[in-house]
């Protein structure tokens, strides 16, 4: 199969042609991270060629069932469901994680197990070996029913507003989290390009907002930023954060999702925009 895949949380596998390495649950994945901007967008920044992820959720790590289907469900936890490593971003069709992405949102998510079956089903779009995805399946299943002790017929709610949280991030990272929500709902493409490092296609992204989930976006509310929306990394040669964002809507939060990176350089933060995933 081209690429990595990596399921986290069910001690799964990595797949690299026919080779076959145990993984820890919490995944390491790795993604290549060539541009990175301050701000909404500045082209002097330093290129990073690569950097090595552990127990981050950025692009390429794709929750098997979709975020946004089973968010409200009691007791989630989008750090410990079940994931695999897919290559490339998920708003590109022709990449392993957009075929996937793409086959999911065709699927119906009424109930928890229509999600699970949605995710199975979408890992056949992108020829995902069937041994690996019966196990995607299983660990799905184990978690949703055995450790949340949810039904299969469970209905499955929408977001309406987000729980009370941790405290805010600091304002410099609020900061620059918010010039690029500002350039989602502004509908400013081309400089959200520009943050992936020119790694997303214009069209791609306007597709994921546009067609894929159409909204009135709008700001988030201030409490949006706070600590439950970044990760830090563990990995002391690459310090830094991976941020994974609800996007709003006139009516509470959105179906879609931002992820990226954010790193700090002298007191500065900075930021990568990397996705946009229901």
């Amino acid at each position: 199969m081209g690429g990595l895949s990596a399921i986290g949380r069910s001690g799964g596998f990595r797949w690299k042609g026919d080779v076959q390495k145990k993984v820890s649950p919490s995944g390491c994945l790795r993604y290549p991270t060539p541009f990175r901007v301050a701000g909404a967008a500045d082209n002097t920044s330093p290129g990073v060629t690569h950097i090595t992820l552990v127990g981050w959720t950025v692009v390429g790590d794709h929750l098997i069932v979709l975020h946004s289907a089973v968010r409200t469900c009691p007791g989630y936890d989008r750090h410990e469901v079940p994931s695999m490593f897919l290559d490339g971003a998920s708003i590109a069709r022709e990449t392993e994680h957009g075929r996937v992405v793409t086959a999911q949102l065709t699927r119906r998510h009424n109930t928890l197990e229509e999600a699970i079956d949605a995710g199975f089903f979408a890992l056949g779009a992108a020829a995902i070996p069937k041994a690996i995805r019966r196990q995607a399946r299983e660990a799905c299943e184990d978690y949703f029913y055995k450790r949340l002790g949810l039904e299969p017929g469970y209905e499955l709610k929408p977001l309406t507003a987000i729980p009370p949280g941790l405290e805010l991030v600091p304002d410099g990272m609020a900061k620059v989290l918010e010039d690029i929500v500002e350039l989602v709902v502004d509908g400013d493409y081309e400089e959200l390009r520009e943050l992936s490092g020119e790694t997303l296609e214009i069209d791609d992204i306007r597709r994921r907002v546009d067609d894929d989930c159409p909204a009135a976006y709008t700001m988030p509310p201030p409490e949006v930023y706070r600590v439950e929306a970044i990760t830090k990394s563990d990995e002391p040669e690459n310090p830094g954060w991976a941020y994974f964002l609800e996007l709003w809507t006139e009516t509470g939060p959105a179906r879609l999702h931002i992820e990226g990176e954010i790193t700090e350089n002298n007191g500065r933060y900075e930021a990568t925009f990397l996705d946009v995933l229901p």
